[in-house]
């Protein structure tokens, strides 16, 4: 591993010591103009030409339930942890 190379207070062109590089202190405090400014911002987005692949409303929610839960009882859309793991076994048999 190659070790850390400070630079010398000659090639700094400064006194003192060097030390690890710091990152800034975040202010706790955003201003209220930069804050108005991110949710103005926000606000105007066109947000219908983002792509959503969530259901659109209350009735598709249900309907995307109910169709899971009808695949959790056809045991040809799944197959248990075990028949996978033989499955995988039979074809890779290296994996053992």
């Amino acid at each position: 591993m190659e070790e850390k190379r400070y630079p010398t207070v000659e090639e700094e062109g400064f006194g003192g010591m060097v030390n690890e590089p710091i990152v800034a202190p975040v202010p706790d405090t955003m201003p209220v103009d930069s804050f108005t400014e991110v949710h103005d911002w926000i606000d105007d987005l066109d947000w219908d030409k983002f792509p959503s692949f969530g259901p659109f409303s209350d009735e598709e929610a249900i309907a995307r339930i109910e169709e899971a839960e009808a695949d959790l009882k056809d045991p040809s859309k799944w197959v248990t942890a075990e028949e996978m793991d033989r499955r995988l076994y039979e074809r890779f048999p290296w994996l053992r």
